[in-house]
């Protein structure tokens, strides 16, 4: 994982993002979010907004059996985003898969996580929770 030498706001709050998901510290996890965030997770949902969100997308991760863990390949920051390149490898009662995502986090003037955005494929082999999947378009 590249590490946050970087004092980019972006650059340490993805860091941050992703060391407090994989040691599942909740605490310090939601702590990253402004009371704003806009969550775009897929990209064509709708949007979902607010720490309801942060705690939606925590609980809807980590159900019974179920475990993510996040390893970002390339971060780049610029201005107040960050650009992240992701494996999301999942343990789905004792299925693993992977998910590669391409994720925009843009951060406040505090450095909290305002607003994320999701572009990955829907999974063909496995099921997401209905949470982290488009809506219907017909």
């Amino acid at each position: 994982m590249p590490e946050a030498t970087d004092p980019h706001p972006a650059l340490v709050a993805v860091t941050h993002h992703v060391r407090h998901w994989n040691a599942m510290d909740r605490e310090s996890w939601v702590a990253l979010f402004s009371p704003e965030v806009v969550f775009e997770d897929p990209v064509g949902s709708t949007p979902k907004v607010g720490l309801t969100a942060v705690h939606n997308s925590w609980d809807k991760s980590f159900t019974p059996g179920r475990r993510w863990t996040l390893h970002p390949s390339q971060i780049v920051p610029g201005g107040s985003e960050a650009a992240v390149v992701m494996r999301n490898e999942g343990d789905l009662g004792g299925k693993k898969v992977r998910v590669d995502s391409i994720e925009v986090f843009r951060v406040d003037h505090a450095g909290l996580i305002v607003h994320v955005r999701a572009f990955f494929e829907q999974p063909t082999g496995f099921a997401l929770s209905d949470y982290f999947t488009p809506d219907r378009r017909d």
